[in-house]
Formats: structure tokens, sequence, C-alpha cells
């Protein structure tokens, strides 16, 4: 045999003898197939390839497979593309998020803010109201409530009307309804309660963060962290200076979740609760100031005459 044919035989009989020895399971030829999935026919989705942030402008980074060296996408068949989804790159960066995005979604433009929306804290502030930081320690009830919940604003502040548990002496033909009047309603321990909030919206949920605290000695200044747990909320503009206000004046603040189904009415509002007078008028009919007062003063004795308007 010629040396051609000798070669030929030989690989023939290699190559038979790979087969069978791939047929009868001694040696595996799947590695030398290609593990990608073939893509015929199927659309490339952009999805995110990392958890981004709510408020944050979307970049060529948040889309970039590292592990691939691509930009990451999900192949679909043609009939599970909504019209919904965002299928160019160009229509997502630059965009703002309006919540935090997981990686591996796809994008759609319910997932965006307006275009024009500067990106960070600002970016969650509804338009026309005002955020303000608010800590744990000076408004109760924040604690689990996430971004985009609905709440009102409660202020409490006592009135002892007694002044120091002395109460007023009544006297006239008035005396003793009005004292009844006054024993009914506990007007001598009684609060003013305001709803100085109404319709708030969270902008970051509480978080704990390190504010820093400088002390000072005769040595020298130490430096250190104190642990604030603090919220971002925005409210109307004229509700600013009365939640500062009440701050200021150490009120009792309290949050009053709204409820979160859709059908909830936004409008609707929670009223206030003013500090009930025992020179009302009697029986706890209309209430509109109905009796004056006189005091006489007789030597030591004061007393507190009710008499009614005309």
């Amino acid at each position: 045999m010629s040396r051609p044919m000798v070669a030929a035989t030989i690989l023939v009989s290699a190559v038979a003898a790979v087969v069978l020895l791939a047929l009868l399971g001694v040696i595996d030829l799947s590695r030398f197939r290609s593990n990608q999935p073939s893509t015929a026919g199927l659309i490339a989705v952009p999805t995110s390839a990392v958890q981004i942030p709510a408020h944050t402008r979307i970049r060529r980074d948040h889309l970039w497979d590292r592990a691939n060296s691509r930009i990451s996408v999900v192949y679909l068949p043609p009939r599970a593309v909504t019209k919904e989804m965002l299928l160019n790159i160009t229509q997502i960066i630059g965009r703002v998020l309006d919540s935090e995005k997981e990686p591996g979604y796809v994008f759609t433009d319910a997932d965006f803010l307006p275009r024009g929306t500067r990106e960070g804290l600002v970016a969650g502030i509804p338009a026309g109201k005002r955020a303000i930081r608010v800590s744990a320690e000076r408004v109760e009830g924040l604690f689990g409530l996430n971004a985009g919940d609905r709440f009102d604003i409660v202020a409490t502040m006592p009135i002892d009307a007694a002044d120091g548990g002395r109460s007023l002496n009544f006297s006239g033909p008035y005396s003793q309804e009005i004292a009844l009047e006054t024993q009914l309603s506990n007007w001598e321990k009684q609060a003013t309660v305001r709803v100085i909030v109404q319709n708030a919206v969270i902008v970051e949920p509480m978080v704990a963060r390190g504010v820093p605290v400088t002390t000072t000695s005769a040595q020298a200044a130490a430096a250190r962290a104190r642990a604030v747990q603090e919220a971002v909320i925005a409210v109307s503009p004229n509700e600013v200076a009365l939640l500062t206000e009440a701050m200021a004046v150490d009120a009792r603040l309290s949050s009053i979740p709204r409820s979160g189904r859709p059908e909830d009415p936004v409008n609707s509002r929670t009223p206030d609760l003013r500090p009930f007078s025992p020179f009302a008028a009697p029986g706890g009919g209309n209430r509109t100031n109905a009796f004056s007062t006189v005091e006489t003063i007789m030597g030591p004795k004061r007393a507190v005459t009710a008499v009614p308007r005309p």
C-alpha cells in the first residue's frame, strides 16, 4: 500500500475507535460542544447587571456584565416581549430610577421618574412638597414605613387647666351645672391635639447613621460618632414651619399612617381636637363660649361666676 492509503486507513480507524468509545460511554464528547444555547429567533432585552439604588441615574456601568464582558441582556421569544419593555439602551441610560432595581430585571417606563429629574434625594420629593429630616426621637411611629407611604403627623401638648392643682371656685346660679360639666369632660386634665402635617410622604425610610460628636477637654478634643435613626419625609410648604415649631417646643409628635389601598381618598383630612372650656354651652350642645365669667372678690374669698352671654 502507498503511504497516502496507509495514512487514510489509520485516520479512519482512529475515528471509528473514538466513535465506538463514545458510544460505549468510555469518553465524553459533550465538552467539545458549545455550551451557549442558540439565540436564533430570540430578542435581546437589556437588563440590570447590578443592584441599582432608587433615585439613581442609569449609567453604562449599571448595564455592563463584567463576567461576560458585554451588556447584560436576556433573550426572550417575540411573544414574551411586551410593548412596555425598553429594548434599546439609549432609552435607559440617563434616566433616573423611581425605586430600587434588582439585577437581572428588564426596564420599563414605569421604572423611571419623568425626564429631567435630578438624581439623588431630591428625586424622591413629590412636586410641590418640601423635605425635612426627622429622627425617631422626635417623631414616633415612623418604623416600618417604606418609601412612598403616606401618613399624618399629630402634635400633642398637655394642658393643666387647674393651674398647679388649684381648681376654679364656681359660684352663681350656673355653678353646679358648670362644675358637673367640668367633671364630665375632665376639664382640668386636657391636651391640645393638632394635626400639623396632612398627607406626608416617606422619601427615605428610617435608617441609622453616625453623627459626629466632639468633646473638648483640657488636654485634647476627641471626636466620636453617635448613632441616630432618621427618616426623610416630604410635607407641604405651609407645614414646614408648623412641624419645626412643634419639635422646638418638645411637643409629642406621632405619625398616623394612611391606607395604601388605591381607593383611599387622597384629599381626606384628619380633624384636630381643641380643648374644651367649661364655660361653653351646657349639655354638650353647641360649645361656642355661650357663657362669660365674672370674678368676685369678698375679702380673702375669690369666686368665678358664670353668666350667659347676651
